[in-house]
């Protein structure tokens, strides 16, 4: 190879490798985003909002999925029989599973399976909170949205007496 053909390969070099590079962060641009939806061994996790489930219902909305969750009556009591209601859009899902847990404390299994209500996007199931020697306590309504493809996980803190 001659000088002048190292020289015309040099600078072919850097365009080229700047081109590559150029490309491959556009590529993870566009691509990173879906990649790092935060996914657990449960599923895609969807961020909770603020929302005290003892003032009304929470929503959420995450890209095409929305949801409105409610448990009452309120107060949320404990050893009260409570109807947990789901309205969802955006995704179909086959199942819905609502946990109850102490969110600082274990409390036991306490798993419903909510039923669809037949109005579109509509769930609804009955569960009661287990006593608690302490009073007053968090607990987290955790929800499962599971679909053909995918499960969906998000949850609700409220205190309860």
């Amino acid at each position: 190879m001659t000088s002048s053909d190292k020289a015309l390969t040099g600078r072919w070099i850097r365009p080229l490798f700047t081109i590559v590079l150029v490309a491959t962060l556009g590529t993870l641009t566009l691509l990173l985003p879906g990649w790092l939806q935060p996914e657990t061994a449960e599923g895609i996790q969807l961020k909770p909002p603020a929302c005290d489930l003892n003032q009304g219902s929470c929503r959420l909305k995450q890209g095409d999925i929305e949801l409105a969750f409610s448990l009452g009556p309120a107060p949320i009591q404990s050893l009260q029989e409570l109807t947990a209601r789901l309205t969802l859009q955006g995704v179909d899902v086959e199942r819905v599973h609502l946990s109850l847990e102490g969110r600082d404390m274990y409390m036991g299994l306490n798993q419903t399976e909510l039923t669809p209500t037949g109005t579109d996007g509509g769930w609804q199931g009955t569960t009661e909170l287990a006593a608690c020697t302490t009073g007053s306590m968090v607990w987290r309504a955790r929800l499962t949205l599971e679909s053909k493809r995918q499960h969906y996980v998000t949850w609700f803190d409220f205190e309860a007496k």
